[in-house]
């Protein structure tokens, strides 16, 4: 035959010819789904990119916590500051001081707002001397900030509250004698709605003895006391209380009147045998009382004098009146039945004060006896802080607003001191032992 012969291939051929090749492919495949060597790389790959934002979201959460729980402790430090400054100043300086305290201790006011209110606006201690401070602050982003951005606020709250305790219509100021509060003999000493209270470290600063009796809120010193037990009845407990701080003296920036601006020495003008009234002004010569002092209202300088009682009808009587003991002017005698009514004025520098002895001027160390009659009654302070003051005789002091303070104090006979209106009468600032707490 002519012509070019043609071969025939049938399908069988074709995969037989192919067999090798599909049977390697076979094997190949089935090696890889059961070979699982290198799988765990781009599965961690995969999930690594979760598990850090997972752990990023995490750390952040804590740095959150962390933030919050720095800015809550700051605001408490502004509220406790602002409650201290309470202490002793106003409202208004109190929110200025929590202020600046928030600011010195992390509050950012860039990025957020600060209120504080004194007293509180909300709360349990609205009616108490308290100081409630509220911050608003916006939190740092990180990763979550891809999530939108200004999400996280803090908003803390805290109130310190201002509490008074052992209020003082008694105090010595001495840092170191031994008795500087001496209660002995039959004395009946009655404070119910205060305390007395010595600055002296001496383990026994106040001494009862005798067949005294002391019914007050407190006996208060920085060391130690005895007879309490014996001798007292107290609301803070049957021993007082020792160890304590030391009482600030409250009058010790009271500016005297200057002896200069009183050029004319004052005289009394005689009203009957024994009796004579006094104006306002200085008085340079000494006087004898026997009968009936009556001053008019006004500030009274005695400069250099002794102003002597004598017999169970001298009486020292004004309303409205301060007295300033100065360059070593004494006031004596004051035993028996002679008596000392005074009233303090309620207004302008003096406010308060009724006998006032000028630290800078007067001896230390000196003794001064105000043992006066039943009718005796000082409406007011009686200042001695350098001096040593003896109380008693059958004096009944019967005030709303009585304190005594001094270098050291012998109570000898009966007593009745009392603040009740010392604050509302006179704007005074009783002698006090404070405590800050953080309430809320």
């Amino acid at each position: 035959m002519r012509g070019r012969l043609k071969a025939r291939v049938s399908p069988s051929m074709i995969w037989v010819g192919l067999a090798p090749e599909i049977l390697s492919m076979k094997i190949f495949f089935k090696r890889l789904i059961n070979d699982t060597t290198g799988v765990t790389a781009p599965i961690l790959a995969l999930s690594l990119t979760s598990l850090i934002g997972v752990l990023a979201v995490t750390l952040e959460a804590g740095y959150w916590y962390k933030s919050k729980a720095d800015l809550q402790m700051a605001t408490d430090m502004a509220a406790y500051a602002g409650a201290i400054e309470l202490a002793n100043s106003t409202n208004q300086a109190a929110i200025i001081s929590s202020k600046l305290n928030a600011i010195e201790n992390g509050y950012d006011f860039e990025l957020g707002a600060i209120t504080v209110n004194s007293p509180a606006i909300a709360g349990a201690y609205t009616s108490e001397n308290s100081v409630e401070v509220n911050i608003s602050q916006r939190g740092n982003q990180f990763f979550s900030s891809i999530f939108g951005a200004n999400r996280i606020t803090y908003n803390v709250r805290s109130v310190a509250s201002l509490v008074k305790t052992h209020e003082a219509c008694v105090l010595a100021l001495n840092t170191s004698a031994s008795g500087a509060i001496g209660i002995t003999g039959s004395v009946n000493a009655n404070l119910p709605n205060c305390s007395l209270a010595a600055n002296s470290a001496s383990s026994s600063a106040i001494e009862l003895g005798g067949s005294s009796s002391v019914t007050a809120e407190c006996l208060a010193t920085v060391g130690g006391i005895t007879g309490a037990e014996a001798h007292a009845t107290l609301d803070c407990g049957s021993s007082g209380k020792t160890g304590a701080k030391a009482y600030d003296d409250p009058y010790a920036d009271i500016v005297v009147p200057n002896v200069a601006d009183y050029p004319i020495c004052q005289t009394p003008i005689k009203t009957g045998k024994w009796d004579y009234d006094l104006g306002a002004g200085r008085y340079c010569s000494n006087m004898t009382v026997k009968g009936t002092y009556a001053l008019d209202a006004g500030t009274y300088l005695f400069d250099g004098i002794d102003v002597k009682f004598i017999g169970s009808v001298a009486e020292l009587i004004g309303s409205d009146v301060t007295i300033f003991l100065v360059n070593g002017a004494t006031l004596s005698g004051i035993n028996g039945g002679a008596d000392i009514i005074l009233d303090a004025p309620t207004t302008g520098d003096y406010a308060g004060l009724a006998i006032y002895s000028d630290p800078a001027t007067q001896p230390s160390g000196t003794t001064v006896k105000l043992n006066g009659g039943s009718a005796t009654s000082v409406e007011g302070v009686m200042y001695f802080p350098g001096q040593h003051v003896e109380f008693g005789g059958n004096t009944d002091l019967a005030s709303s607003c009585s304190m005594l303070v001094a270098d050291t104090v012998d109570i000898k006979g009966n007593a009745d001191f009392e603040i009740t209106n010392c604050e509302s009468t006179f704007g005074l600032t009783v002698p006090t032992l404070s405590t800050v707490y953080v309430v809320e």
